[in-house]
């Protein structure tokens, strides 16, 4: 899988966790985007990071970060601009023509996602005029537009246009509203031959609207959301041909080519609008039924038709979804089956902070689990979902890309490292050709469970502060107690048991063992259980070791878990040093709230 450089963790917010515009420091050192931090300080006088009191409540700009950022980025969407020009020149060089494929997609996939995670803490507006202005590079055009469908109304609206101001048109009605009705794309060679064009804008503002390429905007299951146009054909464009750059502009028009790159990526933004979320702060656009004095605050039915799409496309199964982002990813994931190592956190970035469900459906599709078992499919993809949820995206390191990569280990030690094929002997309630495959079942199972409703803090602090799972679990493996006890109470929901055509002896040896694997997990434990390897491994000599009973196939599972739960000192040094980085800053505010409880910081957790 690609390993692509990280964005520095230094451009996001503590309090946002979204790349920041307008960074200030405050007087505890650390930097926040300023309208969150200037809320945050309404109402506390403490430091967001560190709950310590502040002794000033005042910040000032951090220039020299707010210029790396837009320096960084500037860079990084170069490369995914010229990553498309490579992969569409080298499509058009085999076909003579456009074609989509998982790679075309793939590269505008990455820089629709660049594009919303540096707006993403702006607005839909701003997300939609950044996408636009990549568009109009790509394809090669003056203008760029975007009208929304508000169902409300019966109308669509404009706020990214070239005329600066809301523009509302009757739902039928222009060429924008031709192709919201039919769904189908539109090339005008001549704008002020068809009837269809509206010259009243050209008139008032002075442009002079030569050619019009428009296209839907559709997201998945929510069906056109708007209509995307770019307005008068220029050279330049990715998919230009040669001498195209010695025409006049006159000459130039929209190509089939063009059309078909400008759905592709239109549709991928649609996509990308709805599932990453930003939909949700679209301003409420302007009724022509609200009267002057009305308050805007007054209960709608639907405020925005994007924030009521939005809305609908929570309903939607989201399995749906995922298969087809599992089909544009397919290459990648069969890469990562032959391979000792997966970038899981740029898996989570491609499948929008779904990584675990992606990686483990792979790998049980790739086992042939679900037809050796006879699994519910429906239900294992709800369970997935339910677990990856329960996995909190506020822990920097406990979270289901760390999930997903403990999963990919776990799969290359069964698979490639051959565990799985010596360790049979765990399979005790199985028939003979079928017991590698219950031990794959098993410690994949383990390895997607073994942090499940993680929060973020050790053994050692639930002790500590005597918390509800401290309690529950006689402070003895508070965690991993509870991952495990969690889960199986997730699978043991009618509606998520894929499991349930199991024999009861069959289910109670997987039981036994997931359970055993996750709770061999606990550090504390590490000595104890390294002295009883160390001793059985010794006992053979040369020979080797080779599990000859239950309890020492057991064992060695135990170890592989243990050893895919730091899979990623395994990997190349920039991918080992993220997961690092990554588990210092949750070690850290650990620290930080022990102090704050009057604790002594655990080891490793004084970030002083």
């Amino acid at each position: 899988m690609t390993r692509e450089r990280p964005h520095p963790p230094s451009f996001y917010c503590p309090i946002s966790r979204q790349c920041m515009h307008d960074p200030v420091i405050l007087s505890d050192g650390h930097t926040y985007e300023r309208r969150y931090i200037e809320k945050w300080l309404l109402h506390k006088d403490t430091s967001p990071v560190s709950g310590a009191k502040l002794p000033q409540k005042s910040f000032v700009p951090n220039h020299a970060l707010r210029n790396a950022i837009e320096e960084y980025f500037e860079q990084v969407l170069s490369r995914h601009r010229e990553a498309i020009q490579h992969t569409t020149a080298g499509l058009v060089k085999r076909h003579g023509k456009f074609s989509c494929n998982s790679a075309i997609l793939g590269t505008i996939d990455s820089l629709m996602q660049c594009s919303i995670l540096l707006n993403a803490d702006l607005s839909v507006e701003m997300v939609l005029k950044r996408l636009m202005d990549e568009a109009k590079g790509l394809v090669g055009a003056e203008v760029a537009s975007v009208f929304l469908v508000d169902r409300q109304h019966g109308e669509l609206y404009s706020t990214v246009n070239s005329t600066g101001k809301e523009i509302r048109i009757p739902f039928n009605s222009g060429v924008a509203g031709s192709v919201a009705c039919s769904g189908e794309p539109l090339i005008i060679m001549d704008a002020y031959a068809d009837a269809r064009f509206n010259t009243e804008i050209d008139r008032k503002t002075g442009f002079q609207t030569r050619n019009i390429l428009c296209v839907p905007i559709r997201a998945f299951k929510a069906g056109i959301i708007g209509v995307a146009q770019l307005i008068n054909k220029t050279a330049g464009g990715v998919l230009s041909r040669e001498g195209e750059a010695a025409r006049a502009a006159p000459r130039l028009a929209f190509t089939q080519d063009d059309q078909l790159f400008f759905e592709v990526f239109a549709s991928q933004a649609g996509t990308a609008i709805i599932t990453s979320g930003v939909s949700e702060e679209m301003p409420v656009p302007t009724s022509p039924t609200q009267q002057e004095g009305t308050s805007s605050e007054e209960p709608l039915s639907a405020q925005s038709s994007m924030k009521q799409m939005a809305v609908e496309a929570v309903h939607v199964d989201p399995t749906e979804e995922l298969e087809e982002k599992m089909l544009l990813l397919q290459p990648v994931l069969d890469a990562a089956m032959e391979s000792w190592s997966a970038d899981t956190l740029t898996l989570s970035e491609l499948t929008r902070g779904r990584p675990l469900y992606v990686m483990s459906l792979s790998v049980i599709r790739h086992l042939g689990l679900i037809q050796a078992f006879g699994l519910d499919e429906t239900k294992l993809k709800r369970f997935l979902i339910e677990v990856e949820n329960g996995y909190p995206q506020s822990n920097r390191y406990h979270n289901s890309a760390h999930a997903a990569s403990v999963v990919h280990f776990m799969y290359a030690l069964l698979v490639h490292g051959g565990v799985a094929s010596q360790c049979t002997k765990a399979a005790q309630k199985v028939q003979e050709d079928m017991q590698v495959k219950f031990v794959q079942l098993a410690g994949i199972l383990a390895a997607l469970c073994h942090d499940f409703e993680h929060e973020g803090v050790t053994n050692d602090f639930h002790n500590k502060t005597l918390t509800e799972r401290s309690v529950t679990y006689n402070n003895r493996s508070v965690n991993e107690q509870h991952h495990i006890a969690a889960a199986f109470r997730v699978l043991m929901k009618s509606d998520m048991n894929f499991l349930s055509g199991m024999s009861s002896d069959q289910f109670q040896n997987l039981r036994s063992l997931i359970v055993e694997m996750v709770l061999a997990t606990d550090m504390a434990l590490n000595n104890e259980l390294l002295a009883i390897f160390a001793q059985s491994v010794q006992a053979l000599g040369a020979e080797g070791f080779s599990p000859s009973t239950a309890e020492e196939a057991s064992l060695v599972l135990k170890f592989a878990l243990k050893c895919a739960d730091v899979g990623h000192l395994a990997l190349d040094w920039p991918g080992h040093l993220r997961w690092v980085q990554r588990l210092e800053e949750e070690f850290f505010l650990q620290g930080d709230r022990e102090k704050g409880l009057k604790l002594d910081p655990g080891f490793l957790m004084d970030r002083d």
